[in-house]
């Protein structure tokens, strides 16, 4: 067997089992639950686009070495408009918002900054304090223009809490979760490293960031599907204090709600009614 047949087999063999594994245990997890659609039918939908979704992640994952506009430095200069800063979750890099991103600037965001961090070595409040840094000199950049903040998975916690933390005109214009552990996940518990295990399903840093009732200043969406994969429970998905809307997607898998069209228009929408209400 050739060398790309070979590396063809790993790639589908590697999707499949992590889509398997992890929604093994979303049907452990969910099976006692009621629920809208069938548990199978979620299951079946959530596998196929996690499978599709996991490959298109690996294919493109090397692309953040490759094309310096991946770069934690880099970013457009400060030209007309809001200016939106995305930021990945754990364990991948920002090349996943190839796609969101092209939506984005379709619709007139030309203005973004990826926020790339490492998931090893290092935990929350450090990883915290980089995206902090980098959130400020970017606002630094385009002083008086809108800042919107999408974070996918663990960079919507880290978004979270930015603006919960946020005073001022450090106030970002909006927020946007995807996927995001608001409070913690149970699969945490097989992930490696310090950051992984800081987000164990209500542990230690959800006891911390839930206390003192964090007040919210911007409008604030959080967008979850009923077949994530990587959040349990689902009740995680969403944020323990007020002032959130929600909009449940289709049955997507976590990985694959960052390459949604649907998704992106979804952002899209809140982005452009917050802007209106920002004037």
């Amino acid at each position: 067997m050739s060398i790309l047949l070979r590396l063809i087999s790993l790639l589908l063999l590697v999707s499949f089992w992590a889509s398997a594994s992890t929604y093994a245990f979303f049907w452990f997890e969910n099976a006692w639950k009621p629920a809208h659609e069938p548990l199978g039918a979620l299951v079946l939908r959530g596998f196929l686009s996690s499978f599709a979704s996991i490959i298109f992640t690996i294919l493109i994952y090397p692309l953040v070495f490759l094309d310096k506009r991946w770069n934690l430095e880099a970013g457009p200069g400060p030209g007309p408009g809001p200016v939106v800063v995305l930021t990945h979750g754990l364990y991948h890099n920002a090349t996943g918002w190839l796609l969101f991103s092209r939506r984005l600037r379709r619709a007139g965001f030309r203005n973004i900054f990826f926020m790339n961090y490492g998931s090893f070595f290092t935990d929350f409040e450090k990883t915290f304090e980089k995206f902090d840094k980098f959130v400020t000199a970017v606002s630094a950049a385009a002083p008086g223009r809108p800042l919107f903040l999408i974070g996918h998975s663990l960079g919507g916690l880290l978004t979270r809490v930015y603006a919960e933390r946020a005073t001022g005109a450090a106030i970002p214009a909006g927020v946007i979760t995807i996927g995001s552990p608001h409070r913690g996940t149970k699969l945490a518990a097989f992930g490696l490293g310090k950051l992984t295990s800081d987000i164990i399903y209500r542990g230690p840093l959800f006891t911390r960031l839930e206390s003192g009732s964090p007040e919210l200043h911007c409008p604030a969406l959080a967008l979850i599907s009923p077949a994530d994969n990587t959040v349990f429970p689902s009740e995680a998905l969403e944020v323990p204090h007020e002032g959130w809307s929600y909009f449940q997607t289709s049955a997507l898998s976590h990985i694959a709600m960052l390459y949604s069209k649907s998704v992106a228009g979804k952002a899209i929408e809140f982005l452009e009614a917050a802007q209106i209400r920002d004037k």
